[in-house]
């Protein structure tokens, strides 16, 4: 009788063993097991951005003329005191406005509407004072010689695709459509000083069975005003 109880304490024994063994194995590639739901679904799983990071813009340098680019560079940064899923510093994630200094709010205009299929690739895991780096390019002005010019050959070049008349990224080679005019433009009336901020919205969490206790920044954080001075 002993002797039974010995056997099947050991088998159960190494069905755990084997079983933990296995569970390991699955969550060596922990990234291939997340998955995304919507915050509603899973409301415990998502903590508010403002108690868990702080967002921050800058550029490399202040003043800018009409027809440059304009660098804005982003920085998000975890100060939760646990690992935190950050969503990636994208369009259309973040929206951009900019108010010239009187105050009115200055357009602009982005080339393309971007539509975000949510995936678990959208979101970065971070450790508590670990960043994630984005970067947007504004065009100084929407009447920049050039631009009007190749806004007609991309739009002609998306009615041909549409009609099944062309190949897209056979057309952007042909056609030069890969030249960087920046993610959109600012419309400008007239030169002068521009205040730009930006905010990151995101409404959906990170589930995931080998990484259960760790949480998605939710809801919605806004950057530092940035300042700069766009001149002829």
């Amino acid at each position: 009788m002993r002797s039974i109880m010995m056997i099947v304490i050991m088998a159960m024994l190494l069905g755990a063993h084997q079983t933990v063994n296995s569970q390991n194995r699955r969550c060596q590639e922990s990234p291939a097991r997340r998955g995304t739901i919507d915050l509603k679904a899973r409301p415990r799983l998502g903590v508010e951005y403002s108690s868990m990071a702080l967002f921050k813009i800058a550029s490399r340098k202040n003043t800018y003329h009409i027809g440059e680019m304009i660098s804005v560079d982003l920085a998000m940064l975890s100060t939760a005191r646990a690992p935190v899923f950050l969503h990636k510093l994208l369009v259309p994630s973040i929206t951009l406005t900019a108010r010239n200094d009187r105050g009115g709010e200055a357009s602009i205009r982005a080339y393309t509407t971007i539509l975000e299929g949510i995936v678990p690739q959208s979101y970065e895991l971070r450790q508590p004072s670990e960043i994630i780096l984005g970067s947007f390019q504004l065009l100084a002005g929407c009447n920049v010689e050039g631009l009007s010019a190749f806004a007609q050959v991309r739009n002609q070049l998306n009615e041909e695709v549409h009609q099944n008349r062309a190949n897209y990224q056979k057309g952007l080679f042909e056609r030069d459509l890969f030249v960087n005019w920046g993610d959109a433009c600012l419309a400008l009336q007239q030169p002068g000083s521009f205040t730009i901020t930006m905010e990151q919205a995101n409404n959906h969490v990170i589930v995931s069975p080998c990484e259960p206790g760790i949480r998605t920044a939710v809801g919605t954080v806004r950057s530092n005003p940035l300042t700069i001075t766009i001149i002829e």
